[in-house]
């Protein structure tokens, strides 16, 4: 028996605008470096999205710690 507590799982609507706003973000960033999406690989550029994804991710995550302190009443500094 499989004792993992399981993991909520994101509607795909959300997850696909967030995947969206990852790809949007990559390309930005490949712009204000110069390049473009010929200058990576699939493999370079599937990676530069995930990462992108949980670096959004990490940030919900802290502006929704920060949104429930402040209505707690409690001030972190965000």
């Amino acid at each position: 028996m499989d004792d993992k507590p399981k993991a909520l799982r994101v509607p795909r609507v959300f997850r696909q605008k967030l995947r969206d706003r990852a790809v949007d973000k990559v390309r930005q960033d490949m712009i204000h470096a110069g390049r473009t999406e010929a200058d990576y690989s699939d493999a370079d550029l599937e990676f530069l999205i995930a990462e992108k994804e949980r670096e959004i991710w990490s940030s919900i995550g802290w502006r929704g710690f920060g949104v429930v302190a402040l209505l707690l009443g409690i001030n972190i500094g965000i």
